[in-house]
């Protein structure tokens, strides 16, 4: 007597489980779920490319899985632990697992899709019949309302077979597979699904939605050529019928304690991208009304509810901010503890990515490490505050630079910074032109974080700077900072030696680490985010996208 049906019942990991979903060349399809008539294809075409086969040798190297997964499809498990991509695990010593809807519930529910295709093929059979006979019949206009019904019937339980019932089998053999190699492996588990294209947002969702940490991973060609409404079938009672038994999601919720009179629509924005289901905002927060916050909500939602919960400080006086965000720490108490993110006005989130694309800059331009290098940073704010920092942290001599607020401001700004973050950071008055061109000339990298619309660089100082040299700024607003560099430009050549990264390309590392940010502190249910937190994020982003070479195809003609 053959194997009984499994049960469909998804439980989250025992133990935190990141996944990257690495898109595929082609879907590894059902044939009887192809409802938007696609195109058909020899099935020689439905195996991994040479390229894709080496990319994924590296990319296995690179990040070091503890197991793997794909969809079956319509292959045996033989054919399958027979393909190229399982030669592959197989060679470099990695758990490789076959995950799909159980063979059991694909037959049931494909059952009832045949018997609507058998209904259909009878109507339409008998609409022929008619036509062939010439013959009128008042029942010719209903049977063609009934063959659109039948194809409607056809095509959305075929959708909602494929893109919900299947993806929910394929997330359970996903974490199936990771509790296989749990016993063996350390807290953290890293896998790889290697996913269909149709599927990777779906399973994205699925897998977040229990607590899996998700990367999506999408390899990108270039190449060359030398020379030239419905029934719900869920509803269906029937004692095959695959049930989903999960428990009852609790929300995410992230606080936003702001310490200004306006919390930033910005932040607001993202954490809700970044998959919070509530987002409470209050506003002209002091140290004694976090405190009392912060208890009503730890024990409102309980030791599991408070997991789901999350703390983000901003505001615009980074002082007022870290005193907030240490008061949280310190309140909450095992078991009540959990996600702290601390971003000024996003000012610790833009500083690490200006620091960070700094670092990228020098090696792809094969300079030394960033950490002997002299920087002079323009701008006493929170963004130059928290960069200068950055900076002395990586042993770099590091100067801040006030363009208008006078020698002892400058100099009150630097002591307080090296006192409260034990660096040696140096002020520097510079309110003309040649003092600022003096601390250009002594520096190897020059950020720029002053107020929007402020020009401190134009092009008759850039012709006498020496050589090299790299600028870095977070202006957005004309007229700009640096004369030659408009936001877009990234690594622009500014003079011989002399490159500029722009606006634009700090932000958009800004936003992927604040993205980033959020994510893992809402799936993590614990830690403290700070800006040394968002800069090895910042850097982990860059180290990504490098370990993610774009693959070339040259095709040759014989």
């Amino acid at each position: 007597m053959g194997s009984k049906m499994e049960t469909l019942e998804i439980k989250s990991p025992t133990k935190k489980v990141k996944v990257f979903l690495v898109e595929k060349e082609y879907d590894e399809s059902i044939s009887e779920l192809r409802h938007n008539l696609e195109e058909w294809k020899p099935k020689l075409l439905q195996r991994p490319s040479p390229s894709f086969q080496r990319f994924l040798r590296r990319f296995i190297l690179n990040n070091k899985p503890h197991f793997a997964t794909e969809e079956l499809g319509e292959r045996t498990k033989e054919e399958f632990y027979q393909s190229p991509l399982a030669k592959i695990f197989r060679e470099l010593n990695i758990p490789f697992f076959p995950v799909d809807i159980d063979d059991y519930a694909k037959s049931y529910l494909l059952s009832e899709i045949d018997e609507l295709k058998e209904q259909l093929n009878s109507t339409l059979k008998r609409i022929k019949e008619m036509e062939n006979q010439k013959v009128q019949n008042e029942n010719l206009e209903y049977l063609t309302e009934y063959v659109r019904y039948l194809e409607y019937e056809i095509e959305h339980k075929s959708e909602q077979i494929d893109r919900e019932v299947r993806v929910n089998w394929i997330a359970k053999g996903i974490i199936d597979s990771s509790e296989k190699v749990a016993k063996d492996s350390e807290d953290e588990l890293v896998g790889i699904h290697i996913c269909s294209p149709s599927y990777m947002t779906l399973l994205e969702k699925k897998l977040d939605a229990l607590g899996v940490y998700v990367r999506q991973v999408k390899v990108k060609y270039s190449y060359s050529l030398e020379g030239k409404d419905y029934h719900d079938i869920r509803s269906i009672n029937v004692k095959v019928k695959p049930i989903i038994k999960s428990s009852k999601r609790l929300p995410y919720i992230l606080f936003f304690l702001n310490t200004d009179e306006i919390a930033s629509p910005f932040d607001v924005c993202m954490a809700y991208d970044a998959g919070f289901d509530v987002v409470n905002t209050y506003n002209n927060v002091s140290v004694d009304l976090a405190k009392r916050l912060v208890q009503d909500a730890m024990f409102s939602r309980g030791p599991k509810g408070i997991k789901r919960t999350c703390f983000f400080i901003g505001g615009r006086d980074v002082e007022k901010v870290e005193k907030v965000a240490s008061t949280v720490k310190d309140t909450m108490m095992s078991p009540f503890k959990t996600s702290v993110i601390v971003d000024p006005r996003g000012a610790y989130t833009t500083a690490a990515a200006m620091v960070a694309k700094a670092e990228e800059a020098l090696r792809k331009k094969g300079f030394k490490d960033l950490s002997d290098k002299t920087c002079a940073v323009f701008g006493t704010g929170p963004v130059g505050r928290i960069a200068s920092v950055l900076l002395s942290k990586l042993g770099c001599k590091t100067f801040i630079v006030s363009l208008v607020s006078g020698q002892a401001y400058v100099a009150n700004v630097a002591n307080n910074i090296n006192r409260k973050y034990s660096v040696f950071v140096k002020g520097v008055f510079a309110p003309t032109k040649a003092e600022r061109l003096k601390i250009m000339l002594d520096s190897d990298v020059v950020f720029t974080a002053v107020a929007p619309g402020t020009k401190i660089v134009d092009g008759d100082m850039l012709d006498k700077l020496n050589i090299p040299k790299l600028f870095i700024d977070v202006n957005a607003v004309p007229p700009y900072t640096i004369e030659r560099l408009q936001p877009k430009d990234e690594l622009k050549e500014l003079k011989p030696g002399v490159y500029g990264i722009g606006a634009l390309v700090v932000g958009d590392l800004k936003y992927r680490t604040e993205m980033e940010l959020l994510r893992r502190a809402r799936l993590s249910g614990g830690g403290f985010y700070d800006f040394n937190y968002c800069f090895n994020l910042a850097r982990e982003i860059l180290k990504e996208k490098e370990l993610l070479p774009e693959i070339s195809v040259t095709l040759r003609r014989i």
